[in-house]
Protein backbone atom coordinates (compact mmCIF):
# COMPACT_ATOMS: atom_id res chain seq x y z
CA UNK A 1 0.00 0.00 0.00
CA UNK A 2 3.16 2.28 0.63
CA UNK A 3 3.20 3.11 -3.10
CA UNK A 4 -0.43 4.48 -3.63
CA UNK A 5 0.42 6.89 -0.57
CA UNK A 6 1.08 9.93 -3.19
CA UNK A 7 -2.26 9.03 -4.65
CA UNK A 8 -4.05 9.41 -1.50
CA UNK A 9 -2.21 12.73 -0.34
CA UNK A 10 -3.31 14.32 -4.04
CA UNK A 11 -7.09 12.79 -3.18
CA UNK A 12 -6.93 14.17 -0.04
CA UNK A 13 -5.50 17.47 -0.93
CA UNK A 14 -8.08 17.96 -4.18
CA UNK A 15 -10.90 17.34 -1.55
CA UNK A 16 -9.93 19.60 1.05
CA UNK A 17 -9.34 22.54 -1.43
CA UNK A 18 -12.27 21.74 -2.79
CA UNK A 19 -14.30 22.10 0.50
CA UNK A 20 -12.69 25.50 1.10
CA UNK A 21 -14.10 26.79 -1.67
CA UNK A 22 -18.10 26.35 -0.42
CA UNK A 23 -16.24 28.45 2.86
CA UNK A 24 -13.85 30.96 1.57
CA UNK A 25 -14.81 33.87 -0.56
CA UNK A 26 -12.73 34.14 -3.57
CA UNK A 27 -10.01 37.61 -4.70
CA UNK A 28 -8.46 39.25 -7.33
CA UNK A 29 -5.95 41.65 -7.69
CA UNK A 30 -6.87 44.37 -10.40
CA UNK A 31 -4.50 45.90 -12.56
CA UNK A 32 -4.18 48.93 -10.11
CA UNK A 33 -2.52 46.40 -7.46
CA UNK A 34 -5.97 46.48 -5.37
CA UNK A 35 -6.75 43.06 -3.80
CA UNK A 36 -11.12 42.50 -4.14
CA UNK A 37 -12.57 40.14 -2.37
CA UNK A 38 -15.32 38.51 -4.32
CA UNK A 39 -18.68 36.33 -3.25
CA UNK A 40 -18.48 32.52 -2.09
CA UNK A 41 -18.20 29.91 -5.58
CA UNK A 42 -18.48 27.05 -4.45
CA UNK A 43 -16.99 24.57 -6.97
CA UNK A 44 -18.58 21.44 -8.30
CA UNK A 45 -17.94 18.40 -9.41
CA UNK A 46 -18.80 19.18 -12.97
CA UNK A 47 -15.96 22.19 -12.65
CA UNK A 48 -13.51 19.64 -10.98
CA UNK A 49 -14.21 17.73 -14.19
CA UNK A 50 -13.95 20.63 -16.35
CA UNK A 51 -10.74 22.36 -14.68
CA UNK A 52 -8.93 18.89 -14.94
CA UNK A 53 -9.20 18.87 -18.93
CA UNK A 54 -7.87 22.37 -19.15
CA UNK A 55 -4.62 21.53 -16.96
CA UNK A 56 -4.16 18.51 -19.39
CA UNK A 57 -4.36 20.99 -22.27
CA UNK A 58 -2.53 23.41 -20.61
CA UNK A 59 0.59 21.19 -19.68
CA UNK A 60 0.49 19.54 -23.03
CA UNK A 61 3.57 21.30 -24.22
CA UNK A 62 5.16 20.56 -20.97
CA UNK A 63 4.47 16.65 -21.79
CA UNK A 64 5.51 17.07 -25.42
CA UNK A 65 8.93 18.48 -23.71
CA UNK A 66 9.74 16.20 -21.18
CA UNK A 67 8.90 13.27 -23.51
CA UNK A 68 11.56 14.27 -26.08
CA UNK A 69 13.87 14.90 -23.93
CA UNK A 70 13.29 11.25 -22.19
CA UNK A 71 13.93 9.88 -25.76
CA UNK A 72 17.05 12.04 -26.55
CA UNK A 73 18.28 10.66 -23.20
CA UNK A 74 17.68 7.26 -24.20
CA UNK A 75 19.29 7.57 -27.42
CA UNK A 76 22.40 9.39 -25.88
CA UNK A 77 22.61 6.23 -23.05
CA UNK A 78 23.37 4.31 -26.37
CA UNK A 79 26.38 5.94 -27.20
CA UNK A 80 29.41 4.67 -25.91
CA UNK A 81 31.25 8.27 -26.24
CA UNK A 82 28.25 9.77 -23.85
CA UNK A 83 28.43 6.85 -21.46
CA UNK A 84 32.91 7.45 -21.11
CA UNK A 85 32.46 11.44 -20.64
CA UNK A 86 29.41 10.58 -17.60
CA UNK A 87 32.25 8.25 -16.28
CA UNK A 88 34.63 10.23 -16.89
CA UNK A 89 33.01 13.11 -15.41
CA UNK A 90 31.89 11.04 -12.56
CA UNK A 91 35.55 9.95 -11.44
CA UNK A 92 36.96 13.37 -11.36
CA UNK A 93 34.14 13.84 -8.33
CA UNK A 94 34.76 10.37 -7.00
CA UNK A 95 36.03 11.92 -3.50
CA UNK A 96 34.26 15.29 -3.50
CA UNK A 97 30.81 14.60 -3.86
CA UNK A 98 30.00 17.37 -1.54
CA UNK A 99 31.77 19.76 -4.28
CA UNK A 100 29.41 18.19 -6.77
CA UNK A 101 26.43 18.51 -5.14
CA UNK A 102 27.14 22.21 -4.38
CA UNK A 103 28.21 23.31 -7.49
CA UNK A 104 24.92 21.71 -8.89
CA UNK A 105 22.27 23.52 -6.42
CA UNK A 106 24.04 26.92 -6.87
CA UNK A 107 24.59 26.06 -10.86
CA UNK A 108 20.81 25.19 -10.90
CA UNK A 109 19.22 27.56 -8.58
CA UNK A 110 21.29 31.01 -10.17
CA UNK A 111 20.37 29.79 -13.68
CA UNK A 112 16.67 29.18 -13.09
CA UNK A 113 16.67 32.98 -11.52
CA UNK A 114 17.95 34.53 -14.52
CA UNK A 115 16.46 32.83 -17.81
CA UNK A 116 12.58 33.39 -18.79
CA UNK A 117 11.29 29.99 -18.55
CA UNK A 118 13.03 27.34 -15.32
CA UNK A 119 11.55 24.30 -16.89
CA UNK A 120 14.30 24.33 -19.89
CA UNK A 121 17.10 23.59 -17.54
CA UNK A 122 15.22 20.09 -16.80
CA UNK A 123 17.27 19.20 -20.33
CA UNK A 124 20.23 19.29 -17.90
CA UNK A 125 18.33 17.09 -15.08
CA UNK A 126 19.26 13.70 -16.97
CA UNK A 127 22.85 14.21 -17.26
CA UNK A 128 23.85 15.15 -13.53
CA UNK A 129 21.30 12.38 -12.25
CA UNK A 130 23.72 9.61 -14.26
CA UNK A 131 26.98 11.53 -12.84
CA UNK A 132 25.79 11.50 -9.33
CA UNK A 133 24.21 7.86 -9.58
CA UNK A 134 27.69 6.47 -10.96
CA UNK A 135 28.72 8.06 -7.73
CA UNK A 136 26.22 6.12 -5.58
CA UNK A 137 23.97 9.36 -4.60
CA UNK A 138 21.18 9.13 -2.51
CA UNK A 139 18.37 10.00 -5.01
CA UNK A 140 16.54 12.48 -2.92
CA UNK A 141 20.02 14.68 -2.72
CA UNK A 142 20.07 14.46 -6.70
CA UNK A 143 16.36 15.68 -6.60
CA UNK A 144 17.48 18.77 -4.40
CA UNK A 145 20.35 19.45 -5.87
CA UNK A 146 18.63 19.75 -9.44
CA UNK A 147 14.84 20.30 -9.24
CA UNK A 148 14.68 21.82 -5.93
CA UNK A 149 17.34 23.72 -6.81
CA UNK A 150 16.02 25.18 -9.92
CA UNK A 151 12.30 26.04 -7.90
CA UNK A 152 14.44 27.84 -5.34
CA UNK A 153 15.85 29.69 -8.18
CA UNK A 154 12.57 30.52 -10.12
CA UNK A 155 11.02 31.62 -6.94
CA UNK A 156 13.67 34.07 -6.39
CA UNK A 157 13.40 34.92 -10.43
CA UNK A 158 15.24 38.50 -10.45
CA UNK A 159 12.65 39.43 -13.66
CA UNK A 160 8.91 38.36 -13.34
CA UNK A 161 6.61 40.40 -15.78
CA UNK A 162 3.20 39.51 -14.09
CA UNK A 163 4.42 40.62 -10.54
CA UNK A 164 5.93 43.43 -11.81
CA UNK A 165 2.80 44.57 -13.68
CA UNK A 166 0.98 43.67 -11.01
CA UNK A 167 3.12 45.83 -8.36
CA UNK A 168 3.95 48.44 -11.26
CA UNK A 169 7.09 48.21 -10.53
CA UNK A 170 10.07 48.94 -12.38
CA UNK A 171 12.92 46.61 -13.89
CA UNK A 172 15.54 45.88 -10.98
CA UNK A 173 13.07 46.89 -8.28
CA UNK A 174 13.88 44.55 -5.19
CA UNK A 175 16.79 42.95 -6.98
CA UNK A 176 18.56 43.30 -3.76
CA UNK A 177 16.32 41.37 -2.00
CA UNK A 178 15.95 38.72 -4.74
CA UNK A 179 19.68 38.46 -4.66
CA UNK A 180 19.84 37.94 -1.15
CA UNK A 181 16.81 35.30 -0.92
CA UNK A 182 18.38 33.31 -3.37
CA UNK A 183 22.00 33.45 -1.46
CA UNK A 184 20.27 32.35 1.59
CA UNK A 185 17.46 29.60 0.03
CA UNK A 186 20.63 27.97 -2.00
CA UNK A 187 22.93 28.19 1.26
CA UNK A 188 20.41 26.59 3.55
CA UNK A 189 19.89 24.33 0.78
CA UNK A 190 23.18 23.32 0.48
CA UNK A 191 23.90 23.25 4.34
CA UNK A 192 20.85 20.38 4.54
CA UNK A 193 22.23 18.16 1.43
CA UNK A 194 24.98 18.54 0.33
CA UNK A 195 27.46 17.85 3.78
CA UNK A 196 25.13 15.70 5.67
CA UNK A 197 24.37 13.58 3.17
CA UNK A 198 27.72 13.04 2.53
CA UNK A 199 28.79 12.40 5.82
CA UNK A 200 26.65 10.02 6.46
CA UNK A 201 27.45 7.92 2.57
CA UNK A 202 31.07 7.74 4.28
CA UNK A 203 30.04 6.58 7.91
CA UNK A 204 27.59 3.70 6.10
CA UNK A 205 30.42 3.21 3.75
CA UNK A 206 32.74 2.70 6.96
CA UNK A 207 29.81 0.76 8.89
CA UNK A 208 29.17 -1.96 6.05
CA UNK A 209 33.41 -2.05 6.01
CA UNK A 210 33.55 -3.06 9.62
CA UNK A 211 30.27 -4.98 9.25
CA UNK A 212 32.17 -6.97 6.33
CA UNK A 213 35.27 -7.32 8.31
CA UNK A 214 33.68 -8.66 11.50
CA UNK A 215 31.48 -10.88 9.48
CA UNK A 216 34.64 -11.97 8.06
CA UNK A 217 36.18 -12.73 10.91
CA UNK A 218 33.57 -14.43 12.72
CA UNK A 219 33.53 -16.58 9.49
CA UNK A 220 37.14 -17.50 9.72
CA UNK A 221 36.84 -18.18 13.51
CA UNK A 222 34.22 -20.75 12.70
CA UNK A 223 36.06 -22.22 10.38
CA UNK A 224 38.98 -23.32 12.72
CA UNK A 225 37.11 -23.96 15.21
CA UNK A 226 35.40 -26.84 13.13
CA UNK A 227 38.46 -27.61 12.03
CA UNK A 228 39.84 -27.96 15.47
CA UNK A 229 37.05 -29.84 16.56
CA UNK A 230 37.37 -32.33 13.59
CA UNK A 231 41.14 -32.34 14.53
CA UNK A 232 39.87 -33.75 17.90
CA UNK A 233 37.44 -35.96 17.02
CA UNK A 234 39.65 -37.44 14.76
CA UNK A 235 42.37 -37.40 16.61
CA UNK A 236 40.02 -39.15 19.73
CA UNK A 237 38.82 -41.97 17.10
CA UNK A 238 42.23 -42.59 15.95
CA UNK A 239 43.33 -42.83 20.13
CA UNK A 240 40.20 -45.18 20.43
CA UNK A 241 40.62 -47.16 17.75
CA UNK A 242 44.54 -47.92 18.35
CA UNK A 243 43.33 -48.49 22.04
CA UNK A 244 41.14 -51.46 20.71
CA UNK A 245 43.39 -52.58 18.20
CA UNK A 246 45.99 -52.96 21.18
CA UNK A 247 43.52 -54.93 23.49
CA UNK A 248 42.93 -57.21 21.16
CA UNK A 249 46.31 -57.94 20.27
CA UNK A 250 47.20 -58.32 23.98
CA UNK A 251 43.95 -60.82 24.22
CA UNK A 252 44.81 -63.05 21.49
CA UNK A 253 48.50 -63.48 22.79
CA UNK A 254 46.86 -64.20 26.10
CA UNK A 255 44.69 -67.04 24.14
CA UNK A 256 47.97 -68.23 22.40
CA UNK A 257 49.56 -68.70 25.80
Amino acid sequence: MKKYNLLKVLAITVVVAWLLTLFIPGSYADYSGNVVTGDIAAVGVWSLLSNLSISISYFNGIAVFLIAVACFYAIMSKIEVYNKFVKKVASIFEKKKGLLVTISIIVFGVLACVVSDAIILIMFVPFVYQVMKALEIDKKVILSSTIIASLVGAMCGIYNGTLFSLLSLEVNTLLLVKVILLVICLAILIFFTAPKNVKKEKNVVKNETKASVKSETKKVEKKDTKKSTSTKTSTAKKTSTTKKTTKKATGRKKVAK
